[in-house]
C-alpha cells in the first residue's frame, strides 16, 4: 500500500485537534518529518510526536524541526525507535538552542544528546527517556549528568559493537557484545537513578538469536541497585541465560514490583525454578517470559509453586510471526505445563493470557478453556497451536462469560472446527475473533453463527474461503458490526484467490461498519501486491463509480502499482509443497527441535 499524504492543517481543519503524530517505517518519513516541521504552529493540541529510523543523514531536517519555537510545546519527542541496530546508518543529532525551556516529560534520542539536554537545563520537565548509547566515552558522558536522578523511566539500549553472525537453520542463543558490557558496567556503576521507578534494557534481534550486553553487564546493573528500587523491569533480546536471569529476580523488590517482563532471553526451566524459589510477588500483575525455552515441567512449577497472587497479565508465547509459511520458535510448554496453569490460583485475576507457539493441543486449549479459577479472561491468543479437532464441549465453556477477544491465528482450523465453534451461542463480551492463516471452507456456518452480529472484528487474513462462504457473510446481514474486512490471501496459499470477488461482498449494505478494508494476493516475505481483487477494468470502473462505498475507494487509492497485475495468467500449477497440509508434522518437529535447544543448552 501506498503511504497516505500527510495531513496539512491549515487545510484540513478535521485533523486540528491532533495530540500526537507518529512517522513510522516509510519510504517518506524524511518528507513527513518536515511536513510536520512546516505545519508544526498550526497543531495547537500536538504533544507528542515520533519519527522513527532517521540517521545523521537527516540532521538538517531535525535542527529546522529542533529550531522551530512550537515545538516547545511537546511532551513526548522520539526519534529513535530501542530495538534499533544501527547497522546501516546512524542516529540524527538533535540539539536545540539553549534560548528556550522545552516541556518535554519524554524523548527517546542518542546518548550524547540527552546529556547535552540535561546540561543545558533544557529539558527541566524530564522525567522519561529513550537513549541508545554507541560507545564507551559516550556512556561516561551521560553516566556524569545528576539531573538523571530526575528520570522515573530510562530506556536504555548499548550499541557499542556489531556481531550479527545468525545460524539460518538451528536454534541459537545469541552473541555477546563485549564493547556492550563495557559500556553498560560504566554507566550503571557512575548514574545516579535514584528517582528511577521503570528500567527498560533492550538489546537486537537476529534472525534466530539476540545481540548485545551478556552476563556481566546485567551484573553491573544488579550491583548498582537500581534493580530494588524499580515497579517495572523489562529485559528483552539480550543473550544472557539462567544464573543471570536468576541473580535478576533475585534482586527486584518482590514485594514493589508490579510488572516484569524477561522477553526473548535465554530462559529455560532454571528461571521458573528462581521464580518458585523467590516467594510471594504480592503486586505482580503483569509478567512476560515470551520467546524464551521453558518446557512443560517449568511452567507447571511457576504455575504451582510460584506466589503471584494478583497477576493480571501473563505472556508465555514463542518466538515468531505465526503464518502458515515462515519460521518460528515454539516455548515447548506443552498440554501438561498449560493445564497446571488451568488449575494454578495464579489465574484468579488474569485478564489477559498469551500463549501462542506453545505446543498447545486439544487437551491444553480445552484445560484453559473449561477452568473453573479463569473468571475473569478477556483476552486468549492460542494463535500457532494446533486446535484441530475443537471439541463440542467447549460450546458452554465458563471462560465465554467474559471472553472480549479470541486469536485462533493459524491453529488448524478449517470447516469442521468451525462448525463447531458456532455452537457456541452465549457470549455477551465477545467482540474479536481471529482466524488468519486458517481454512474455513465454504464458510457458510460463519453466517449463520448467533454471535457474528455482536463482533467488531472477525479476522480472516490469508484465510482459505470460498465464494459461496462470503457471499453468505455479505447477504446474511448478520455481519452488520464488523469494522474491518481484511480478505488479503499470500501468494504461497494454494488457495488463494485469483479471479475477482463476488460483487456481493463489496456493496454498501454488506458490512455496512465498516472503516477499512483490505483484498487481493500479497507476497508477505518480499512485501508486495501482486493483485487488487479485481480485474483492471474492475477496478478502474470501481474507482470512477460515485455509488463506491468509501473505505474500499480509500483501499483503491492507495494501491501501490509497482508489482500490481490484475490480469495476468497464473499457474493452475499448485505448489510442490502445501504448508498447511504439513501442520501436523510441523507442530511435532517444532516441539521437538525447542526441546532439543533446551537440552543442548544445559549441556
Amino acid at each position: 500500500m501506498l503511504d497516505p499524504p500527510f495531513p496539512d492543517p491549515r487545510v484540513q481543519p478535521e485533523v486540528r485537534q491532533v495530540t500526537s503524530i507518529v512517522a513510522g517505517w516509510s519510504p517518506t518519513r524524511r518528507s513527513s518529518l518536515t511536513a510536520i516541521t512546516d505545519s508544526l504552529a498550526h497543531w495547537p493540541d500536538l504533544r507528542a510526536v515520533g519519527v522513527e529510523f532517521l540517521s545523521e543523514h537527516d540532521n538538517e531536517q531535525v535542527a529546522r524541526f529542533a529550531d522551530h519555537e512550537a515545538a516547545t510545546r511537546l511532551e513526548s519527542l522520539s526519534l529513535l525507535d530501542l530495538g534499533d541496530s544501527l547497522l546501516h546508518s546512524g542516529l540524527p543529532t538533535f540539539r536545540p538552542p539553549a534560548c528556550r525551556l522545552w516541556r518535554l516529560r519524554h524523548v527517546a534520542v542518542s546518548g550524547a544528546d540527552l546529556a547535552y539536554l540535561l546540561r543545558s537545563g533544557l529539558v527541566p520537565d524530564l522525567r522519561s527517556a529513550d537513549v541508545l548509547v554507541r560507545d564507551l566515552d559516550e556512556a561516561r558522558e551521560l553516566a556524569a549528568r545528576p539531573e538523571l536522578a530526575r528520570l522515573e523511566r530510562l530506556g536504555i539500549g548499548f550499541r557499542c559493537g556489531w556481531n550479527g553472525e545468525s545460524p539460518l537453520l538451528e536454534p541459537f542463543a545469541g552473541n555477546v557484545i563485549e564493547q556492550d558490557d563495557d559500556a553498560c558496567a560504566a554507566f550503571f556503576a557512575a548514574a545516579d537513578l535514584s528517582g528511577l521507578r521503570e528500567l527498560v534494557v533492550r538489546g537486537v534481534e537476529l534472525v534466530l538469536g539476540r545481540m548485545g550486553l551478556g552476563a556481566r553487564g546485567v551484573e553491573a546493573i544488579v550491583a548498582s541497585g537500581v534493580l530494588g528500587r524499580v515497579t517495572a523491569l523489562t529485559l528483552e533480546l539480550l543473550p544472557i541465560h539462567d544464573p543471570t536471569i536468576a541473580l535478576v529476580v533475585g534482586a527486584l523488590d518482590h514485594q514493589r514490583v508490579e510488572s516484569l517482563t524477561l522477553a526473548d532471553l535465554v530462559a529455560t526451566d532454571r528461571t521458573a525454578a528462581a521464580f518458585a524459589a523467590a516467594g510471594a510477588f504480592p503486586r505482580l500483575r503483569h509478567l512476560d517470559l515470551s520467546r524464551n525455552n521453558l518446557d512443560a515441567p517449568g511452567a507447571a512449577l511457576l504455575a504451582t509453586e510460584a506466589d503471584l497472587p494478583v497477576l493480571e497479565h501473563l505472556d508465555l508465547s514463542g518466538r515468531g510471526v505465526v503464518g502458515s509459511y515462515y519460521g518460528n520458535s515454539v516455548q515447548p510448554i506443552g498440554d501438561e505445563g498449560m493445564s497446571a496453569w488451568a488449575n494454578s490460583r495464579n489465574i484468579r485475576n488474569l485478564t489477559t493470557l498469551k500463549v501462542s507457539l506453545c505446543g498447545l493441543g486439544v487437551e491444553g486449549i480445552t484445560a484453559l478453556l473449561t477452568s473453573t479459577t479463569l473468571t475473569a479472561l478477556t483476552t486468549l491468543n492460542i494463535a500457532g497451536n494446533l486446535c484441530s479437532g475443537w471439541p463440542a464441549a467447549l460450546r458452554d465453556a465458563p471462560v465465554w462469560r467474559t471472553l472480549r477477544t479470541l486469536d485462533l491465528t493459524g491453529t488448524g482450523f478449517e470447516e469442521e472446527e468451525i462448525s463447531t465453534l458456532i455452537l457456541t451461542t452465549e457470549a455477551p463480551e465477545l467482540r474479536s475473533v481471529l482466524l488468519d492463516y486458517n481454512s474455513v471452507g465454504s464458510g457458510a456456518a460463519l453466517a449463520q453463527w448467533p454471535l457474528l452480529p455482536q463482533l467488531w472484528e472477525l479476522s480472516l487474513h490469508d484465510t482459505a474461503i470460498d465464494d459461496d462462504g462470503l457471499r453468505a457473510l455479505a447477504v446474511s446481514g448478520a455481519a452488520r458490526s464488523l469494522l474491518e474486512l481484511d480478505l488479503e490471501q499470500d501468494c504461497s496459499n494454494r488457495s488463494a484467490r485469483h479471479t475477482p470477488l463476488p460483487p456481493e461482498v463489496i456493496e454498501r449494505s454488506a458490512f455496512p461498519s465498516l472503516d477499512t478494508i483490505f483484498l487481493g494476493i500479497v507476497d508477505e516475505y518480499h512485501g508486495a501486491r501482486y493483485r487488487s481483487g479485481f480485474t483492471t477494468a474492475i477496478r478502474e470502473r470501481l474507482t470512477t463509480d460515485p455509488t463506491t462505498r468509501p473505505e474500499l475507494l480509500a483501499y483503491l487509492a492507495h494501491l501501490d502499482m509497482e508489482e500490481l497485475n490484475d490480469d495476468a495468467e497464473w499457474e493452475t500449477k499448485p505448489p510442490e509443497t502445501d504448508p498447511r497440509a504439513q501442520r501436523l508434522t510441523n507442530h511435532r518437529m517444532g516441539i521437538e527441535r525447542a526441546r532439543e535447544f533446551i537440552r543442548h543448552l544445559h549441556t
